[in-house]
């Protein structure tokens, strides 16, 4: 458990067991040993009580409040005690890995429906960072998904003639994004756009009702807002406790200012937060001016556009994330390239190197962030994480918790095998026998490649010292794992 779930994981103990948004009664122990809350928190001003709280929206917290809910109930079943470990499995099966699946199916129904669809959605999910926020509570893979269907409906809706009740859910849902991840509201530009042009061409109602929609829960934040900090305009990240955080925050617009050369060669290059080094084929993203599968050329656009957005916030983003996958603030945003690259793999993949090459560069997505994902999702951000973290965790047996029981061991490697067939297999299905094996030869081969070069890149002077402090927090096994702590 990370510092980024635990206020989240608390606040829904708090919200369940004592009926408020604080996490102070979980934290001081009130009918249990009190639960440190990390440095993820801020603090609300003394005329709204002075107490603790999660620096982020309060969207994740409701779904782990739901967990615990579930949790609790399955615990009384059985006269059993709630513990963290069991909530923390739980929330993020429900916010992350749920929302996850149900992503891609979309993706793949939203892109054609067809083989060159499923290998889209497929590449979108595994070869992305996607993969790994699939495994934690950040509040990443849910935003993607609400983003993602606000977009699909709204695309829908300023279709057709005053389809309002589908505007509305439209906007409903991608506001709701911003509900869990305040970054998703740059969406709001690219959307507002849509929502402009559909006006003027006649969707009058339809456009009207995608923002009444986008109000509701928008009014649900600024009340949270207003209810715990004092103000609609004042979020967690004007109140957080840790003074690294609130000197960052407090420079530009929350910590957001005009990119600098450092910090976009981080974003897109670096080993442990680029872009192009976990979603290499995201260069796709492009071709959605011309990607069809039943977008028209406005909903194209506004895929391409919500994706640039988040790059513009993330590169001007002075946080970049701490310990990550990849530029995490971009996550929301990774669904838009899907129907484009099913586009690229229909319509202009037909060489047998073009093919080659867009797979072999997956499969090295693949294997980057399925280690990531699998093993540790919290890359140190500095040196070689593939070679000063990820090989040396797999090579010590390193295997974490999670649905596959620990004596069947190699967790990760199972990982990417299962990330690769999802979508070696419906390629190999759009592919004459004949030329099977040259593609997936040369893929290999360029995936080596790949991989071989990242292996080179320089260590971090620190990196033994960082694979010890990783290997003593390790759970299960760790030298400091946790006691099951009770939760009621």
């Amino acid at each position: 458990m990370n510092a980024n779930e635990r206020p989240r994981l608390l606040q829904a103990v708090a919200i369940v067991d004592h009926g408020t948004l604080a996490l102070d009664p979980v934290v001081r122990g009130d009918g249990v040993a009190g639960i440190e809350p990390g440095i993820d928190v801020a603090r609300a001003p003394a005329h709204r009580g002075g107490g603790l709280y999660p620096n982020k929206p309060p969207g994740a917290s409701l779904v782990a409040a739901l967990a615990y809910a579930l949790q609790r109930a399955g615990c009384a079943l059985v006269g059993a005690t709630p513990t963290l470990a069991g909530l923390t499995w739980l929330a993020r099966l429900l916010g992350a890995t749920l929302p996850t699946v149900l992503l891609a199916w979309s993706l793949a129904r939203r892109s054609g429906d067809d083989a060159f669809a499923r290998a889209a959605a497929a590449i979108t999910i595994v070869a992305t960072p996607l993969v790994a926020y699939a495994h934690v509570l950040f509040g990443h893979s849910l935003a993607a998904l609400l983003l993602w269907l606000g977009v699909v409906r709204l695309h829908d809706a300023l279709g057709r003639d005053d389809d309002v009740r589908g505007a509305a859910i439209a906007g409903a849902l991608a506001a709701s994004a911003v509900l869990v991840e305040y970054g998703a509201v740059i969406a709001a530009l690219p959307i507002a756009w849509i929502v402009v042009v559909g006006f003027r061409a006649g969707r009058r109602r339809a456009a009207l009702a995608a923002v009444v929609g986008a109000l509701g829960p928008m009014a649900l934040l600024a009340a949270y807002h207003a209810t715990v900090f004092g103000s609609p305009w004042s979020t967690g990240y004007h109140h957080v406790v840790d003074r690294g955080f609130a000197e960052i925050h407090g420079r530009g617009l929350l910590g957001l200012h005009w990119p600098e050369l450092g910090d976009v060669l981080e974003d897109l290059f670096s080993p442990w937060g680029g872009l192009l080094y976990f979603a290499p084929l995201v260069v796709a993203a492009p071709l959605a001016w011309r990607a069809g599968a039943g977008w028209d050329q406005r909903g194209r656009r506004l895929q391409l556009l919500v994706l640039l957005a988040f790059v513009l916030l993330t590169l001007g983003l002075e946080q970049g994330g701490g310990w990550r996958v990849g530029p995490r603030y971009l996550v929301a945003a990774l669904p838009m390239m899907a129907p484009a690259l099913a586009w690229l793999l229909r319509e202009r993949v037909r060489s047998e190197g073009a093919l080659a090459l867009v797979l072999g560069v997956t499969a090295f997505a693949v294997v980057v962030d399925g280690l990531a994902a699998s093993l540790f999702p919290q890359l140190v951000p500095g040196g070689n994480p593939l070679r000063d973290q990820l090989v040396p965790l797999l090579l010590a047996g390193r295997v974490p918790y999670g649905p596959v029981p620990a004596w069947l061991g190699g967790t990760a490697i199972w990982a990417v095998i299962a990330g690769l067939a999802a979508v070696a297999l419906p390629i190999a299905q759009t592919i004459a026998p004949a030329r099977r094996v040259a593609v997936f030869g040369g893929a290999l081969v360029i995936a080596a490649v790949a991989l071989t070069v990242a292996w080179v890149l320089p260590s971090a002077e620190d990196a033994e010292q960082t694979r010890s402090g990783i290997a003593s927090i390790w759970e299960p096994g760790g030298e400091r794992a946790p006691r099951s702590v009770p939760l009621r």
